[in-house]
């Protein structure tokens, strides 16, 4: 009988070995097809010999990723390293292709200096590949636990339903407090150590919407059937909240890691599912409709009224925003003005008509920043000296004061690299209008072409951080020990896919600095916080349903 159960046990961890090549082998041959469709219809329609060529460098680029990384050891054994360079090549190279595809472009629409473009991103993803195989030569033994710490102190126990309900209400009461409460909280570059911390927790509200993909991190409680109603009015009080504080971003990034989870499950085999059917037909048509259609006027909307929420509170913007949303002329006009022209002659970011698809493809970014670049040249010393003041302004403000560190982090972090990139290149717009500044065009400023050095080795130490987050174990109930695997992430890291796939589309190289320096030690110390929280809240609520029976 024990003989029997563990051959059902294998067999299960087989199939699911087995679908996830399946699936694999499936993504790749359907986006080369994907890929052929969006070449023909860039070469028959637009005969530019710098658009063909462009064309050509996404596909080489997108065969160097799928021979390199789409393998099943990587995806296996470095999964979150792995879908960091997936989401650079597919944002640099592949999905800007099919989203000029299909709104009717060339892929080098818009763009001042195409060659410079992809030049950068084609040496980027070399020296990301290369700085991959120096990591995973580096780490030498198969993943198992890479950072014991992290288990000890219970970053792989799985949270609960409750746990999460929890997390999602702190988070959605912290964007109250920051947005509505206090306003000013949310627009500040420093502030409070209360008040920072605060906003911290901000991502904590897309919590609950993880629930049915418990699997990836050890949670394999039934679904009740409270929670869809339960998600559906949390749903309603984030959307409130994220419209009242005027951010696109705020509602869709947080819903995109949700996609990404569950993309990442199938890659893995821990979800499985028949791709071609018509339910999975229906929900895409669903998704695609409501993308193009009402969550894209609502983005207009928001930006439309953008310019009075420092002038009204949180609860009028609002209104204003749904009032907007009702005037499909203004939003018709609005979308008309910002094809025909930009608002600033010197900074353009025009690419992507679709807010939304914007967000995942937009090389214009990558671009404008390399044509300030083109005005200033490399080693500019202005350039340089803020990338060092940006690195120092992520230490704490008692080892500056220790050593006598003279920075000012109200004056380097209250406008963008973009945006100080623009300043010193001689712009004529609105300054401090937070550009999206790229790390070609900063890094070529102030390092040359050292950039590509510093983002090599940088980016080695943010592999290993992000992979410790991923352990893998083996299966108890296989009958030897090989490949039965269980693959387990920490909720923390499940969370925040969003912000890994955004990783890699950093302003400066010096961004890897303040992330080591920073950034990951408040990612785990707020995770951290947060669970024991959500954990002796649910041990409370556990023994007050005892004493009550």
């Amino acid at each position: 009988m024990v003989q029997q159960i563990q051959h059902i046990h294998s067999k299960s961890s087989d199939a699911g070995i087995l679908y996830a090549e399946r699936f694999r082998s499936q993504i790749i041959r359907w986006s080369w097809v994907a890929f052929a469709i969006c070449a023909l219809f860039q070469f028959l329609l637009f005969m530019d010999i710098t658009n063909i060529v462009m064309v050509a460098c996404v596909a080489m680029a997108w065969l160097m990723f799928t021979k390199t990384f789409f393998r099943p050891k990587i995806i296996m054994n470095y999964s979150l390293s792995f879908f960091m360079i997936f989401a650079f090549t597919s944002t640099q190279f592949y999905l800007p292709l099919l989203f000029t595809t299909l709104e009717g472009k060339p892929l080098i629409y818009n763009l001042e200096m195409p060659d410079q473009v992809f030049l950068h991103s084609f040496a980027s993803l070399i020296v990301l590949t290369l700085a991959h195989g120096v990591y995973r030569f580096l780490l030498k033994i198969p993943v198992k636990n890479r950072f014991p710490l992290l288990t000890k102190i219970g970053f792989f126990i799985p949270p609960t339903h409750f746990q999460l309900f929890l997390m999602g209400a702190v988070g959605i009461l912290a964007q109250y407090y920051v947005f509505f409460m206090s306003p000013d909280v949310g627009w500040e570059v420093t502030g409070s150590a209360s008040d920072k911390l605060i906003q911290g927790l901000i991502p904590f509200s897309y919590a609950p919407f993880f629930i049915p993909f418990g699997k990836l991190y050890g949670n394999n409680e039934r679904v009740s059937k409270i929670f869809i109603p339960l998600l559906l009015i949390f749903t309603v009080a984030l959307f409130a909240v994220s419209v009242g504080r005027n951010s696109r971003g705020a509602f869709m990034l947080g819903f995109a890691s949700i996609g990404f989870a569950y993309g990442l499950g199938l890659l893995l085999g821990v979800f499985k599912t028949r791709i071609f059917t018509w339910r999975n037909a229906f929900i895409v048509g669903i998704s695609v409709w409501l993308l193009i259609g009402p969550i894209a006027d609502l983005g207009t909307a928001m930006v439309i009224v953008r310019g009075d929420r420092e002038d009204v509170s949180a609860e009028e913007l609002l209104a204003l925003t749904l009032e907007t949303f009702g005037d499909k002329d203004a939003i018709r006009k609005r979308r008309q003005e910002d094809k025909s022209e930009s608002f600033e002659i010197d900074w353009d970011e025009r690419y992507l008509d679709n807010i939304f698809t914007a967000r995942f493809a937009n090389i214009k970014f990558n671009d404008m920043s390399l044509v300030q670049q083109a005005k200033l040249g490399t080693h500019e010393p202005n350039m340089f000296d803020r990338s060092v003041d940006y690195i120092l302004g992520s230490l704490p403000e008692p080892f500056l004061d220790i050593f006598n560190v003279d920075v000012d982090k109200e004056t380097v972090y209250g406008m963008s690299l973009g945006d100080y990139l623009y300043r010193i290149a001689g712009g004529q717009g609105y300054i401090e209008g937070f550009r999206t500044g790229h790390f070609a065009g900063t890094g070529m400023t102030a390092f040359g072409w050292w950039y590509l050095l510093l983002l090599g080795i940088g980016i080695i130490p943010v592999f290993y951080l992000f992979d410790v987050f991923l352990m893998k174990t083996r299966d108890p109930n296989s009958p030897d020990q090989s490949g039965n695997q269980k693959i387990q992430f920490s909720f923390c890291v499940i969370m925040g896919l969003t912000s890994i796939f955004h990783f890699l589309g950093f302003e400066s190289v010096v961004s890897l600095a303040t992330f080591l320096i920073r950034g990951w030690i408040q990612m785990v110390l707020l995770y951290f916080a947060v669970f024991q929280f959500s954990r002796l809240i649910s041990g409370w609520r556990k023994v007050a349903v005892r004493l009550r029976f």
